[in-house]
Order: structure tokens, then sequence, then C-alpha cells
């Protein structure tokens, strides 16, 4: 049997939210949940792409939605769920791939940086989580999955807003867990490694950046946007009903370095 078919996998007729669905992660995944029969919303700030990766799964067969969609305003998270809702009935599943990347040493690092990294990362998952939690919380199911980074636990020079921003979303993540599981709505996050991504670039395309992150990873090599997506459609699936309150690192081992 497949995977697809497999009960315990299955995310098919799931109706799905994937913010930041236009970027470097939020696309592969948005791609992998349609192609196993969920309906999937594309949120993304670029609201001309995400109309396109939309009609792109449509062409290809999908449902799908292009939704506009700011992270830093409560008011666009709270629109954007409640349009997936009223389109399709209900809000199943949300995938919050949305973010910026943002470092420097803390001597003389940007104000401005400092605060965007902590509004998109750190307010922006809450705001998204929260506006997806309004509706799944009074129909008693419902699955949150949340991007944070190796960053939420490991410490590296220059990262102070990026680590802070994103474990802060890892610990949002378990205190949501807590406040709706007896509603049946697990919240989660997954982890990545440095992923070769357009976010990424400044990593990858430095050579000494790039050798010394690699340096720190076991498996010797970088992640990659397909290496998350198992981990995705199990945190949405069936398969995953007593699990929440979890970083997931998908991460070559680098947490453990």
């Amino acid at each position: 049997m497949s995977l697809t078919l497999d009960p315990l996998f299955s995310i098919a007729g799931q109706n799905i939210f994937v913010a930041g669905g236009a970027g470097g992660l939020g696309w592969p995944i948005a791609q992998e949940l349609s192609k196993r029969g969920a309906n999937v919303a594309i949120g993304d700030l670029d609201s001309t792409k995400a109309a396109a990766c939309a009609e792109t799964l449509s062409n290809n067969g999908g449902q799908a939605l292009a939704i506009g969609l700011n992270v830093t305003q409560r008011a666009s998270c709270e629109a954007a769920c409640q349009h997936v809702a009223k389109s399709w009935g209900r809000l199943d599943g949300l995938v919050n791939a949305s973010g910026i990347y943002r470092v420097g040493p803390a001597l003389n690092f940007n104000d401005q940086d400092w605060q965007n990294s902590i509004d998109i990362n750190l307010t922006g998952s809450f705001q998204l989580a929260r506006a997806a939690g309004a509706l799944m919380v009074p129909q008693k199911s419902g699955s949150i999955i949340t991007i944070t980074s190796v960053s939420s636990s490991v410490a590296n020079p220059n990262y102070a807003a990026y680590a802070a921003s994103k474990a802060g979303a890892a610990h949002v993540t378990r205190v949501l867990a807590l406040e709706w599981a007896a509603a049946g709505v697990r919240v989660n996050a997954i982890g990545p490694a440095v992923t070769p991504t357009p976010l990424a670039a400044q990593i990858i395309d430095d050579p000494a950046t790039r050798s010394n992150a690699l340096a720190k990873i076991p498996m010797q090599r970088f992640g990659t946007p397909d290496d998350l997506l198992a981990a995705v459609v199990f945190l949405l699936a069936p398969g995953a009903q007593f699990l929440t309150g979890q970083i997931l690192y998908v991460d070559g081992g680098r947490t453990i370095s």
C-alpha cells in the first residue's frame, strides 16, 4: 500500500494553509501536500507569486487558493485563516514556513533587523497560530506546524536576533500545545539545519561561512527542502494524533554535535 493511501499517513481531503507557501521551503511543502490530495491554500506577502503557485497546483489537478498574507498584522493572519475555512468549510492544518534571516555581530547589529526578526519569526508565528487555533479549537481538531530552526536550540556567533526569534517560536509552540491539547489541536514545530534556499544565500554563497556551517553537521551535507516533506506530512496525518508540543529537528545531527 502506498503512503498516500495508508490511513496513518493520509492527508487527502485536508484543508491546509501554507504560510510563506511561495518561498524556498513553503513551495516544495505545498506541492507535496497537494500531490497527496490535500486542498492547499498558499499564503504569501508576494500575492502575485502566491497566485502563480496556486495556479500551478490547480493546473496539476489540485484544489488551491492564493491569499495575500502579512504575518506582522494580526488582522491579515485572521482574515487568511478565515478565508480558507469559508472557502472549504474548515481549516485542518497550518504550516507556517514564513520567516526572515538576519545575522550580524551583536555590538553593531541593526536595530531594525532585530525588530523585523522578532516581528516576523516570533510574533508572526504566534499571530498565525492563534488565528488558526481560533478556528481549530471550536472544531476540536487541527494540526499546526511552525518551521523553526536548529537555532531554536544551538548557539552560533552573530545569531542573537535569529536565534532569539526562533527559540521563542519553539517555546510558543510548546505553550500553545499545552493550552489546546484538550481540544484535540496539536501544535508542533520542525527545526531544519542550514538548507540551500534564497533565505540562506549569505551562508551558502560565502566559501568560509559555508565550510564552517557544513563542518557542524555530522551527516556532512546541508539539508534540502525535500528532507522536510516526510516530517510535515507525518505531523499533519492521523499517525501523529498523539504527538504535540514537540520540536522535530531535521538537521543531520546538528543539534547533537
